[in-house]
């Protein structure tokens, strides 16, 4: 594939996960994340997004990369679905974060994420690996992310009486 091709092909898949995203999150997300109880080891509001450019910076490095790869080789597919696998659940996460406001439900979300993600690094591990020295901070990242999930979720359970009222 020309490099050309493949940059343009990458961009637009990213921009319209992003734009999925937006769209699935709703109004004003960050606002409803604001009201949350916050673990002691969040960070800023403002720095989700930062970390997000990240993601999707690393999610388009991965994408132009495997759609060099050798159209025959077998793993290419694979690892061309698990990439829109991870960025279409990242996607239904934030439907289910802040749509939704079912934290509990995310942490299930978060689980199927954290396989595709480490399918995804199996993959680039055994078919490119400048891709997979870059995709594997994500992989670390999400380390983080869980422990702030659950953290999330467990701070902000309904208390009994609010159960029973």
């Amino acid at each position: 594939m020309l490099a050309r091709h493949a940059f343009l092909i990458s961009l637009g898949i990213c921009i319209l996960a992003a734009a999925a995203e937006t769209i699935l999150a709703g109004k004003q997300p960050m606002k409803f994340l604001a009201t949350l109880r916050q673990p002691h080891f969040a960070p800023p509001l403002w720095l989700w997004t930062i970390i997000g450019v990240f993601y999707y910076l690393i999610c388009f490095f991965v994408l132009v990369r495997l759609l060099h790869v050798e159209p025959g080789n077998m793993l290419r597919p694979v690892a061309i679905a698990l990439i829109l696998a991870l960025l279409a659940t990242n996607a239904f996460f934030n439907y289910v974060l802040f749509r939704m406001r079912n934290l509990f439900a995310s942490l299930g979300v978060f689980v199927t994420y954290d396989f595709i993600a480490i399918a995804l690094t199996t993959a680039l591990l055994l078919l490119d690996k400048a891709a997979a020295l870059v995709f594997i901070a994500y992989p670390v990242y999400l380390i983080f992310a869980n422990c702030w999930g659950y953290q999330l979720w467990r701070l902000n359970q309904p208390t009994q009486e609010k159960i029973r009222a």
